[in-house]
């Protein structure tokens, strides 16, 4: 690439920045102008409330039970779905239709999933669990192919080579190759659901974001803060957790 070229990019790049900067009113002064109120903010939350400390205990095992139960059955939702949308490994017509249908359905958060079923089905966390399927077997199900079309050749035609049946081809030539990656992005996706379904219980989705959601609209800044500050704790070990097994796999 010429130098031009790559000065016409940088140009290019800064335009958009700057044009998307304006469209969005960005604003160092009203930042600034701001963070009297930001302190009064966070001044009214402390000293935490230790008083919640049990709700806040239930909601952040409801949020683990959200995530795990939502995560498992995505999980196993995208195996198929993974192969479906691989263009190694299935026919034309369906590697499109597949692909068409994921890219569809990831383009809907899974807060807008989560209203949508509490419509459906009521409060509660059983509204959060399908919120969380419906989005992570799509997120699940694209990576899955995308490891699926990246798989080495080698080892497959080796264990072709040897006369063994397809079924053992995918036995020890695919699978091998397949299993530490699924394993883990299905652990990067359970830690991020966790953070998901911290804010599913905004709209009703159970979580400990119904604990947050509670005490803010009552102005009970101190129990809030007794909430968020589990809701750290938890995030920081459950990210610590999974990046311990997640690099035991590769």
């Amino acid at each position: 690439m010429s130098r031009g070229s790559r000065s016409a990019g940088w140009t290019v790049i800064a335009a958009v920045l700057i044009w998307s900067a304006v469209a969005t009113e960005v604003s160092l002064g009203r930042v600034i102008e701001g963070l009297p109120f930001m302190w009064d903010f966070l001044r009214r939350m402390f000293p935490p409330d230790p008083s919640v400390l049990g709700n806040a205990l239930r909601g952040a095992v409801q949020t683990i039970q959200i995530a795990v139960v939502g995560t498992a059955v995505a999980a196993v939702l995208a195996l198929p779905m993974g192969f479906a949308a691989a263009r190694n490994a299935a026919p034309g017509w369906l590697f499109y239709g597949a692909r068409s249908v994921l890219n569809v359905f990831r383009a809907v958060d899974t807060l807008v999933y989560a209203l949508f079923f509490v419509a459906a089905v009521g409060l509660g966390p059983f509204p959060g669990v399908l919120a969380v399927v419906v989005y992570t077997a799509t997120v699940l199900a694209k990576l899955y192919s995308e490891a699926i079309e990246a798989i080495e050749p080698g080892p497959v035609e080796a264990v072709r080579a040897t006369g063994a049946t397809p079924l053992q081809v995918l036995r020890w030539g695919v699978l091998p190759q397949l299993v530490p990656q699924f394993l883990s992005f299905t652990l990067y996706r359970f830690e991020t659901n966790i953070r998901a379904a911290a804010v599913l219980g905004f709209v009703g989705a159970g979580g400990i974001g119904f604990y947050i959601q509670t005490y803010l609209r009552l102005l009970n800044y101190p129990a809030a803060a007794t909430v968020l500050l589990v809701l750290v704790g938890l995030v920081m070990i459950v990210d610590f957790a999974s990046s311990r097994l997640r690099a035991r796999l590769v």
